[in-house]
């Protein structure tokens, strides 16, 4: 027995590929004063139960500082992720790929901390995060 299905118009959404899991330590890339950080846990990471979440470009993730100035290490802070190593594919065929792990310490109202922002970063930061994008020097 088989039946039609409709298949309707989709809404093209881009899926990054996520290739920084819960544990992962990233390069902090503002002047904020922190220098490494770990991700603690991932916001909006729907998974199944016992796995690690994970995180790729543009979400917003709880991290500890563990090099840097004295009175932000230890503590929780929320970074945006705008660089990873894992290639992904960016809606008009391209892939896309850095030569390091980077995030931006930003406030809880979405502010970043630091003034600048040292290196590139990728353009589906911008989308999501304009004012983190407003400091940044250089787009891809």
């Amino acid at each position: 027995m088989s039946r039609k299905v409709g298949r309707g118009i989709r809404k093209f959404t881009p899926r990054i590929a996520r290739g920084l899991p819960v544990g992962a330590k990233i390069l902090c890339t503002d002047n904020s004063g922190a220098k490494e950080l770990r991700i603690i846990t991932v916001f909006g990471y729907k998974g199944k139960l016992r796995k690690l979440g994970k995180a790729g470009i543009g979400d917003k993730v709880n991290v500890s500082v563990t090099k840097g100035k004295q009175d932000l290490r230890k503590q929780v802070l929320q970074a945006v992720i705008v660089r990873q190593r894992k290639p992904y594919r960016r809606p008009d065929g391209t892939w896309m790929q850095f030569e390091d792990n980077a995030a931006v310490l930003i406030k809880p109202g979405g502010e970043p901390q630091g003034s600048e922002l040292r290196g590139p970063m990728a353009r589906e930061v911008t989308l999501r995060w304009p004012r983190v994008s407003a400091i940044a020097s250089k787009i891809v």
